[in-house]
């Protein structure tokens, strides 16, 4: 009996050593490719993004933040508010009397590339624009298309808008702060009244050197198209 125990010995610490060497089974590619992205999302070092655009201030005359958090691998949501009033910007070009603007735009992003350093997005963003001001001493075309000069008036400007957009989020992995361009194209219905019009009186249409800067002297309502540009500065936390 103790030499069939001494015998068996041999055969058990083989066929232990045996199964020690087989290799670790093999996930299959799709569970592979979603453990790795579940644990580049786990080892990422920011998913909120805090925005300020460089645009606003300087062609817009309003200050716009916003804020963008991830919510997985590929979607990220986020929001900008803008707030503009006379003496906020640097300086108030095509924006006449004590005005006021405020902008609220909610956006959803899809990132194309979520493994890439350069993160691409694809997004779509509503936009609320609400735009009053006081205005003396000025003129306005009304709906038919005669031109007032008035002493005094209270102008308002509502803008609802929907854009599609591409960004691209530059920036090094190690650095908190970077860049977003961001481009895109969308339709807005605006209207644009004049209200309260005080010491109106018919008047000849001045020259139009400029017709940007005038856009806001004719009452209107109605569908347009509108174009994204901006350029924003990123701090990642």
């Amino acid at each position: 009996m103790r030499k069939k125990l001494l015998l068996c010995i041999p055969f058990i610490l083989g066929t232990a050593v045996s199964a020690q060497e087989l290799p670790p089974p093999q996930q299959k590619p799709q569970e592979l490719q979603q453990s790795t992205e579940s644990q580049q999302y786990k080892q990422g070092n920011y998913h909120s993004i805090l925005t300020v655009s460089g645009f606003a201030p300087l062609r817009d005359q309003r200050w716009n933040v916003g804020y963008m958090h991830q919510l997985n691998t590929r979607w990220w949501i986020g929001t900008e508010i803008a707030y503009g009033q006379k003496g906020m910007t640097p300086y108030n070009l095509g924006f006449e009397g004590d005005f006021k603007i405020f902008e609220v735009k909610p956006e959803l992003y899809y990132s194309l590339n979520p493994n890439s350093r350069l993160k691409h997005f694809i997004s779509a963003e509503l936009s609320y624009l609400n735009h009053r001001s006081e205005r003396t001493d000025a003129g306005y075309y009304d709906r038919s298309g005669q031109y007032y000069d008035f002493t005094s008036a209270d102008f308002k400007r509502i803008r609802k808008g929907l854009s599609i957009n591409y960004s691209i989020l530059l920036h090094r992995e190690s650095s908190w702060f970077g860049f977003m361009p961001k481009i895109g194209i969308g339709i807005a219905h605006r209207s644009i009244t004049y209200r309260n019009v005080e010491g109106r009186d018919p008047s000849n249409e001045p020259l139009d050197v400029f017709p940007f800067f005038t856009q806001f002297d004719r009452e209107q309502s109605g569908m347009r198209f509108m174009v994204n540009v901006d350029m924003k500065f990123i701090f990642k936390f």
